[in-house]
């Protein structure tokens, strides 16, 4: 009994914790947005052939590509860091100018990217062709720029249970969706997960609206973003930065290999992507408590990056011993993504290192090391990665995501030892 006690009290204090709390939830949204993730893979790959999953997967990596160059990832920290310190007013200017711009950007950005299909992939001129299948592309980018920005609402407010909520909806809606749309091959996957992020953004609109963080007031204050340009423009660039290899690699592999094989990356990558989505739950939540607390960036980095330890050799044994059983799921075709999930999945502790570093940089206000930082592991991972992709395939794309995180390392090494 008094074991029970104790155990109740250990639980109790940690939800007290504000870094662990908002930690929780994100790392139960993010295990459960990925637990259906998964779930909505394994569908698609037994009922869409691996092409079909190729040219999705080139379409989603396409709409968050232009995301992330569209200033939304610039504008996502500056809510994060801005929103605790900022008056109520402000803080509704803040949010619905960045709103505003972001959906403006996305909507020039998307159009432009149709226009031009040819140059930018020619095996999407579907898009172009089909007036139809273009207005559908434009409108779900705008709608997953909108639940981006939302995300980053509720992590400012702390109020990062209702990330959780908005993840299980949009899931849900796109599973229950995905076999109904089967015929449209792999626009039916595009329809699926664009009728599930249109479903997160009524749900948001909702969670917003009832809990009364914000006053609906569509306008834009460019005061305020002249106020803040240089922080938004240096997280821009660094947003750039961190994206770009996982969204850029897909559209060459697909350019250069071929379409079944930016499929098996996609899997691969996926299944990645949640184990640093886990990771970046507890970094994401030091950033929070840094930006409410200035005098703990310490303490709560300390606590940040042994939970993040944690779950990377977790993530590690787990997918070395259980990796090959969960990518036969999908079908025996994607096991050629084992060996690149294993570069990947080493790359871990790296990354999660780096992250820490990088955001305690964001805390400090340290612009110009975080764009340096940030470009110092991109580019290199980037240039390798398609370099070693035309003599060793799929695998020299994981080295080069590799190589880069390990420079990342090799940076913070240099910079502790000179401090």
């Amino acid at each position: 009994m008094k074991i029970i006690k104790n155990y109740k009290k250990i639980i109790k204090g940690l939800y007290a914790d504000n870094l662990y709390k908002n930690s929780f939830y994100l790392m139960l949204s993010n295990i459960v947005s990925g637990l259906l993730g998964f779930i909505f893979l394994m569908i698609a790959t037994h009922f869409y052939s691996s092409y079909d999953i190729g040219i999705f997967s080139t379409m989603f990596y396409a709409i968050s590509l232009i995301i992330l160059f569209s200033m939304t990832g610039g504008f996502i920290t500056a809510i994060i860091k801005l929103v605790p310190s900022a008056s109520s007013l402000d803080k509704n200017k803040l949010i619905f100018s960045f709103l505003m711009i972001s959906c403006f950007i996305v909507l020039i950005m998307s159009f432009i990217f149709v226009s031009f299909i040819d140059v930018f992939s020619s095996k999407l001129i579907f898009l172009k062709e089909n007036l139809f299948y273009g207005f559908i592309f434009i409108l779900f980018a705008i709608f997953s720029t909108v639940t981006t920005l939302f995300n980053g609402i509720f992590m400012a407010f702390r109020k990062t249970k209702y990330i959780l909520i908005e993840g299980i909806t949009m899931n849900i809606g796109k599973i229950i969706l995905l076999p109904l749309f089967v015929s449209f091959l792999y626009i039916g996957i595009f329809y699926s997960m664009g009728i599930g992020t249109l479903l997160s953004v009524f749900i948001s609109l909702f969670l917003l609206y009832k809990s009364r963080l914000i006053i609906f007031k569509l306008n834009i204050n460019f005061d305020i973003i002249k106020q803040n340009f240089n922080y938004i423009l240096t997280n821009y660039f660094s947003s750039i930065a961190s994206g770009l290899f996982g969204l850029l690699l897909p559209i060459l592999i697909l350019n250069i290999l071929s379409a079944e094989i930016t499929a098996y990356f996609f899997i691969a990558w996926t299944i990645f992507s949640l184990i640093t989505a886990l990771l970046m739950s507890t970094i994401l939540s030091f950033f929070i408590e840094g930006s409410y607390n200035m005098n703990e960036i310490k303490k709560n980095r300390d606590k940040g990056l042994k939970v993040s330890l944690i779950i990377a050799t977790i993530s590690i044994l787990s997918v070395f011993l259980f990796g090959k059983f969960v990518l036969s799921l999908f079908g025996n075709a994607y096991l050629n993504s084992l060996d690149l999930l294993y570069i990947f999945t080493i790359s871990t502790y790296f990354f999660a290192i780096n992250k820490m570093y990088l955001v305690e940089l964001l805390i400090k206000k340290k612009m110009k090391e975080t764009i340096i930082f940030n470009f110092l592991i991109t580019i290199p991972a980037i240039i390798s990665g398609t370099l070693l992709m035309f003599y060793f395939g799929l695998i020299g794309v994981g080295c080069g995501w590799l190589i880069g995180q390990l420079i990342g390392i090799i940076w913070i090494l240099a910079r502790l030892k000179l401090s």
